[in-house]
C-alpha cells in the first residue's frame, strides 16, 4: 500500500483479509467498505485480470484513491500489465508465479514499495458488473439463506 493511501485504522491491503472481493466500480467498492465498517469485516478490494486488461490499471488506481482504499490488481501472467500498473501507482499487485520476467517485476515493485503477490488471498468473491455488493456480502454472511438471496460466486 502506498504511503498515505487509505484511511487510518482500515485493514486495507496490509492486513490479512477475511475476504477478497472482486469489484468493478465505485458503487460496489463503497458498498463493500460500508458493510466492512458496519460488521467489522476485513475485506481486500481487488480487480480481476480481465477487468485490469479491459479498463486499464490507471482507472483502478484512481478508483482506489476515490474510495480511500487501494485495489489489488490481478495482472494474470502479464508482466507488461504489472509494469503499467506500477507506473499508474498501484501498490498491491498479483502476478502469476510462472509469469515471464516475474523476478524483474518483483525487484521493481520492491523498489517502489509495492507488494507483488502470487495470487489473491482466499476466499475470493466475484461480483458481476452492477451487482449490489452489500446484498451479496450480507447473503454470504447469512449463508445465502432465503429464496431471493443473491448467489455469491466464489472463485
Amino acid at each position: 500500500m502506498a504511503r498515505g493511501q487509505g484511511a487510518a485504522g482500515h485493514h486495507g491491503a496490509e492486513a490479512a483479509p477475511g475476504l477478497t472481493l472482486l469489484v468493478h466500480d465505485r458503487l460496489q467498492a463503497e458498498a463493500a467498505l460500508a458493510v466492512e465498517a458496519e460488521l467489522g469485516l476485513s475485506i481486500l478490494l481487488a480487480a480481476s485480470a480481465e477487468l485490469v486488461r479491459f479498463v486499464g490499471p490507471g482507472y483502478l488506481v484512481a478508483l482506489g484513491r476515490l474510495v480511500g482504499r487501494p485495489i489489488a490488481l490481478d495482472c494474470g501472467a502479464e508482466p507488461g500489465t504489472a509494469l503499467a500498473a506500477l507506473r499508474a501507482g498501484a501498490r498491491v499487485l498479483v502476478l502469476h508465479p510462472a509469469a515471464p520476467r516475474r523476478d524483474a517485476v518483483e525487484q521493481i515493485a520492491r523498489r517502489l514499495g509495492a507488494e507483488l503477490r502470487p495470487s489473491l488471498p482466499a476466499p475470493v468473491l466475484a461480483l458481476a458488473p452492477g451487482e449490489d455488493a452489500a446484498a451479496v456480502l450480507r447473503a454470504r454472511l447469512d449463508g445465502g439463506a432465503g429464496p431471493s438471496s443473491p448467489r455469491p460466486r466464489l472463485v
